[in-house]
């Protein structure tokens, strides 16, 4: 299979042709009646596109892949949330606003899960998609068939999503694929090299989680494992309490702590501890506010149990972590 027929390559094509707008040396610019920004398509090779993604729109924008039974051995790999404008909210793969001030992360999918693609109106999105092929993929990996994670992506057979927050080398590298102005002779040299690189980055941290055997995932899990993790990240400054969400989740409390681990890779409460220390070192990242007050943005009155909690997830000091990254 390649990018040939119907497939994320042709997605782009898609769009422009329900907004009636035509390509312009693969870059497809959103005109003004619809909304701001634009879509680039970077070709690679018959077995991997890169899509640079900075839009709005004024409206809802529906659209529909067909025919995915072609492309089911297609995976999409897209780093959200790596433009300046990262603190906007954005929709996951089931048309779900996400919690505002979502942090820059990764999700790896099979493209059946996202046959209708909801683009939200008045949300920005900023992101980079890498659409390869499973076996393009495998003959990059040397897998000896120890992994779950991995048996899952180069197989094709599974429907199956991963999410992970990525880190700030993912978040430069992404920058510099969006910044890059490479000239012709060497343009697909660069971007191949950067797109897998940039998968490398992922699956380093994918391999990071637990082993667990890895099941099928329909869009029905997918929108309720979402909705719990929003409502988890509504409120940052208050630990979720299990039986609260199993009842929010309408699942058995089982099913809700497999699929949840399956897609981020840990349990709902270590999740949002987790996060909420990578929110911190973001605003000490990116906004430079002092270690004490991101300490009390975060709901912490002990600073000291906030540097403990920090250390454990971001493996230095608070202090230290704003030295480093000035």
């Amino acid at each position: 299979m390649d990018f040939s027929n119907n497939e994320e390559g042709a997605l782009i094509n898609l769009l422009a042709r329900s907004i009636d707008v035509e390509l312009q040396n693969d870059v497809l610019h959103i005109p003004p009646h619809i909304g701001t920004g634009y879509i680039r398509r970077i070709k690679i090779n018959h077995k991997m596109h890169i899509f640079i993604r900075n839009f709005e729109f004024k409206l809802e924008w529906k659209l529909t892949r067909n025919n995915l039974e072609n492309d089911k051995n297609l995976i999409l790999i897209a780093f959200h949330n790596i433009f300046k404008s990262k603190y906007d909210s954005l929709r996951d793969p089931s048309g779900l606003l996400t919690a505002t001030g979502s942090l820059p992360s990764a999700m790896i999918s099979s493209v059946g899960l996202g046959a209708e693609i909801i683009i939200p109106a008045h949300v920005k999105n900023t992101s980079i998609v890498i659409a390869v092929y499973s076996d393009y993929l495998k003959e990059l990996i040397n897998d000896s068939g120890n992994n779950y994670l991995i048996q899952t992506l180069v197989a094709g057979s599974e429907s199956f999503l991963f999410e992970e927050i990525i880190s700030p080398q993912i978040q430069d590298l992404a920058a510099e694929i969006v910044n890059a102005n490479i000239i012709e002779p060497l343009h697909r040299l660069y971007f191949r090299s950067k797109a897998e690189q940039l998968m490398y980055l992922l699956l380093v941290e994918l391999l990071k989680r637990d082993q667990i055997s890895i099941g099928a995932i329909n869009n029905v899990d997918i929108k309720t494992i979402y909705r719990v993790r929003n409502k988890i990240l509504e409120n940052i400054d208050e630990p979720p309490k299990l039986e609260d969400i199993v009842l929010f989740s309408g699942m058995s409390k089982s099913k809700l702590q497999v699929l949840f681990k399956q897609v981020f890779g840990n349990s709902i409460y270590n999740y949002y501890q987790s996060y909420r220390m990578r929110q911190a070192a973001d605003m000490i990242r990116e906004e430079h506010i002092s270690v004490s007050e991101v300490g009390y943005r975060m709901g912490f009155s002990n600073m000291s149990h906030f540097t403990r909690m920090f250390e454990r997830h971001i493996g230095v000091k608070p202090k230290k972590y704003a030295t480093t990254r000035k």
